[in-house]
């Protein structure tokens, strides 16, 4: 048996979900999670796969003939030339073979307990993690944002005077929250910003280098907070670490919890999150901007400079890791059609001396 990390798409135009691929002598069976956030497990015959590599992308795509609407995609050429070799002793006659039915039904079992013992830990004890997320306290998301952030290291690499302008321009933005919103301008040529659980937010003054107007921020910070506020980082993050920190919650271990985070701090700054959880960012984001009547053209010049000015390997997390770009400008175009926009000369003025301190 082998096992994959891979993407299963339900159709064409269909977006692509997370799955586990594992890959037994005359199946693979595809872990991935339905729109409801529940676990699912598809069962596809070995003889009835089409598999192909793309040299260009890297990437074995595994098509089921009975269901060619259906494909899943794994990165490398590994999972291709297993299963064509599956395929051919498949293929081969069954003298050639055929095992002992002891054996047979030994590994059976085996493969019985090994999905089983899979699933839990690849599906179930991740998505257990997850729900679990959504009831943890606002202070205790607090504790884990806190035990990220020094696990990181950061503090040498805080720009003092830009963070305290950052946070005068996102009080000045009057956001209502149950968090209280800590925003830090980190030194440094990462392009990058992304929010930790209970009200952390991190910006690299690379970034900040290429916004260009106060509309820009205001975008970028509005995407950062819906994360935070709707519990996006901390949901994420426990989902990642799954087992790891599992034991904990079930047991309100914070303690325990706080370690565990802390010490994946460095997996933790380039934390991904799902298209629906980014759509969500960036439309919360977006209403936050028309609310105020803040031009919410700033998430287009925002999505379209960056990346313009970056390669796709430097570009910001929340960009970088769904390269769909242009499906994202349109529905924030077509969200904003009936947007009221009015200057704000106090934010354009904050935003005027934040430029100046990090050139």
């Amino acid at each position: 048996m082998k096992t994959y990390s891979g993407f299963y798409k339900t159709g064409a135009g269909a977006d692509p979900s997370e799955a586990t691929v594992l890959v037994f002598d005359k199946t693979i069976h595809i872990g991935y999670q339905l729109p409801a956030a529940q676990p699912a497990i598809l069962q596809w015959e070995i003889k009835d796969l089409e598999v192909t590599f793309s040299i260009a992308a890297q990437t074995t795509r595994i098509k089921n003939l009975k269901h060619p609407s259906m494909d899943v995609t794994v990165n490398g050429n590994d999972a291709a030339k297993y299963i064509r070799e599956l395929q051919d002793e498949l293929s081969k006659p069954w003298h050639q073979t055929v095992k002992t039915k002891e054996w047979s039904r030994n590994a059976l079992v085996f493969l019985g307990i090994a999905i089983l013992l899979i699933a839990l830990y690849f599906l179930i004890v991740p998505w257990l993690s997850e729900k679990m997320a959504s009831t943890v306290s606002v202070k205790t998301e607090e504790q884990f944002g806190n035990a990220v952030y020094e696990g990181l290291n950061l503090d040498t690499l805080d720009d003092t005077a830009a963070s305290s302008t950052i946070n005068d321009f996102f009080a000045a933005m009057e956001v209502a929250t149950d968090y209280t919103i800590r925003i830090s301008v980190v030194k440094g040529e990462t392009v990058n910003a992304f929010a930790l659980p209970g009200g952390r937010i991190i910006v690299y003054s690379a970034l900040l280098q290429q916004l260009k107007t106060y509309p820009e921020l205001a975008a970028l910070l509005s995407h950062e907070f819906t994360h935070v506020n709707n519990k996006h980082s901390t949901k994420s993050i426990f989902r990642k670490l799954g087992s790891k920190i599992f034991i904990g919650l079930l047991f309100g271990n914070v303690r325990n919890v706080s370690v565990v985070l802390a010490n994946h701090a460095d997996d933790l700054k380039s934390l991904t999150y799902s298209r629906q959880l980014e759509k969500e960012a960036d439309i919360n984001g977006l209403d936050l901007l028309k609310q105020r009547k803040i031009d919410p053209k700033g998430f287009e010049d925002l999505f379209l400079h960056l990346k313009q000015s970056a390669p796709a390997s430097s570009l910001p997390e929340f960009l970088g890791s769904h390269p769909d770009i242009d499906k994202r400008i349109n529905y924030i175009r077509e969200s904003s059609a009936d947007a009221i926009i009015e200057e704000n000369i106090q934010l354009k003025s904050i935003f005027e001396k934040l430029k100046q301190q990090i050139q």
